[in-house]
């Protein structure tokens, strides 16, 4: 019983850790980031922005070898949609 239970902990704890890395993201981990946390606490750089509709902007962002979209309300990167992995 107890090798269950630490088997179950140990892979709740490897799981955690995979969408709690900036570098390997999980859409995830992406959930409730925004285009500021993502360039001001997480390195990201800011790669295009296209704003083809007036309601809506698409941010692409990069870190290292890692590409980050994000739809954001209105052209404000306060106010998110989503960030995915495209």
């Amino acid at each position: 019983m107890k090798k269950i239970f630490l088997i179950l902990l140990l892979s709740f704890i490897v799981s955690f850790n995979s969408y709690s890395n900036p570098n390997d993201p999980t859409n995830e981990w992406l959930k409730d980031k925004t285009v500021n946390e993502l360039t001001q606490e997480y390195g990201y750089k800011l790669f295009s922005v296209n704003s083809e509709s007036g309601n809506t902007t698409l941010y692409t962002l990069t870190n290292r070898k890692v590409v980050v979209s994000c739809v954001v309300a209105s052209g404000n990167p306060k106010i998110k949609f989503y960030c995915f992995l495209p």
